[in-house]
């Protein structure tokens, strides 16, 4: 063979370290099978190759060879086992779908996240930025674990059965999916002004506003915990200052104190919406679980506004207070046009007790009758 030595190696020599290369992408078991197998295909080529020219090949016509068959790192996955990609096209739309719904949670809970720093006292130019540098890094996080919980399913023997063994009633969950520009167009004209039949078509299905709660749920406690990052800083770091008192003090000594009974709570929510995603029928266990987070939530908010150190820096101290506070505070604003902005957190605080004793007597009639409106029309 007469070799014209263009860089030193000799064609030889070019073929064992593209072998090297691929070898050492391979698993120990069958990879001096795979090079031998190569090693036959590469000296079959470049022979076919010598006897069209009747000459042998140089060290680069031996490269444009191995560039032929591929890249070691290529060369060597079509020989190795499971998927060549992180997410196949199957498992791709879940992907992309639970992505979309938990960046629709980000986007609206950072919203809220940056209206309260404002109110607070913060400068509406750097709520903003926080508010866009805590969605980037909850967005990749987010992103970064729908994208590993993916890898893992993709890699599973038997993929799970929600891909091929489901049921069109089950099928309201991917409604949470409407709430872009136009969802919130349709949740706009879904009020008194449009028909009752436009309204009863439009509405999530049961399915959809337990799996929709419960993502929000999932979010808001990874937030709480410290996982995610609304803002771009974490609460113990937050300045609370409304009408030029600064409450951060208080406002840390309090998240402090109910740190855990969050947490507890958040996990709750979880786990409830999932099981009331489940067996939406289940008119009786879901009404008490709802009973029982309705009060769970009641207790918070009136630990918040009458004990804990946030409520006593406000200066309330009983329920009569709260109820003179709100009263004082409706009356001047209405009187003056002004609000004071202590006094609409209380009336806030003291607004958002109704929700959850509402959610309790609305639950026991569902409770005692066994009967949920909400179930009608997505049968």
């Amino acid at each position: 063979m007469t070799n014209n030595q263009d860089n030193g190696d000799g064609p030889m020599r070019l073929i064992d370290r593209y072998l090297a290369a691929v070898a050492a992408q391979l698993p120990a078991a069958g990879r001096d099978d795979v090079t031998a197998e190569l090693r036959d295909d590469i000296m079959s080529r470049i022979e076919a190759r010598q006897a069209a020219l009747g000459r042998d090949l140089t060290d680069n016509e031996v490269e444009v060879i191995l560039r032929e068959i591929g890249h070691p790192l290529v060369v060597a996955a079509r020989f190795g086992s499971g998927p060549q990609h992180l997410i196949g096209p199957e498992l791709f739309p879940w992907w992309l779908f639970s992505v979309k719904v938990g960046l629709i949670v980000l986007v609206a809970v950072t919203i809220f996240a940056a209206i309260i720093k404002v109110i607070s006292g913060q400068d509406v130019g750097q709520a903003v930025g926080q508010g866009f540098a805590g969605l980037f890094s909850g967005a990749m996080t987010l992103i970064g674990i729908a994208t590993t919980a993916g890898y893992i399913i993709e890699r599973q023997t038997e993929k799970p059965s929600f891909i091929t063994n489901w049921r069109v009633q089950d099928l309201g969950v991917f409604e949470v999916a409407r709430l872009d520009a136009k969802g919130f167009n349709r949740a706009l004209s879904s009020g008194r002004c449009a028909p009752a039949r436009l309204r009863k078509s439009e509405s999530m299905s049961p399915v959809a506003r337990a799996l929709s709660s419960a993502v929000a749920a999932a979010v808001l406690t990874a937030w709480w915990v410290g996982a995610v990052h609304f803002g771009g800083l974490p609460m113990s770091e937050w300045v609370v200052e409304i009408a030029g008192v600064d409450y951060s003090q208080a406002a840390r000594n309090t998240v402090a104190l109910i740190f855990w009974p969050v947490v507890g709570y958040g996990a709750a929510r979880i786990l409830f919406d999932l099981f009331r995603a489940a067996t939406p029928r289940a008119v009786k266990m879901t009404a008490l679980g709802d009973i029982v987070l309705a009060c769970g939530r009641l207790a918070m908010t009136g630990w918040l506004l009458l004990v804990s150190p946030m409520g006593r820096a406000l200066g309330i101290s009983d329920v009569g207070s709260v109820v003179e506070r709100v009263r004082d505070t409706i009356q001047t604003g209405i009187g003056t046009g002004v609000w004071s902005l202590s006094g609409v957190v209380v009336l806030i605080l003291a607004a958002s007790l109704l929700e959850p004793a509402g959610r309790i007597l609305i639950s026991l009639v569902r409770l005692i009758s066994g009967v949920d409106r909400r179930l009608s029309g997505h049968a």
